[in-house]
């Protein structure tokens, strides 16, 4: 096991993502607290997709591992990782207000 490609880099990536998507939302959605909700929850589909991505491909398949046995290990690797992308995400989010040009917060 490669403590760096296997470890590292994935919750780097997830960070990375976590800090970046609010900004990316903030272009397409409206400005106010409708859209900072949507931004907020469009980006936590997103990481968890990464994330449930991620785990598919590093532990194979549903064919490999049984489906329950899977969606445990993935709640629980949700998890774990949330420690490290969600606090970046909720930054990332709660600095949106600052760049409202119509709306006032």
């Amino acid at each position: 096991m490669n403590f760096v490609t296997e470890i590292a880099l994935p919750v780097l990536g997830l960070m990375t993502l976590a800090i970046g998507l609010p900004y990316l939302w903030a272009l397409a959605l409206p400005e106010g607290i409708p859209g900072l909700v949507a931004n907020g929850l469009l980006s936590l589909a997103v990481i968890a997709g990464a994330v449930s991505a991620y785990v598919l491909i590093w532990y194979g398949g549903p064919g490999d591992v049984p489906l329950p046995a899977l969606a445990a290990f993935l709640g629980l690797w949700l998890g774990k990782t949330a420690l490290a992308w969600a606090p970046m995400l909720i930054l990332g989010v709660a600095a949106q207000p600052r760049r409202w040009k119509e709306v006032v917060w």
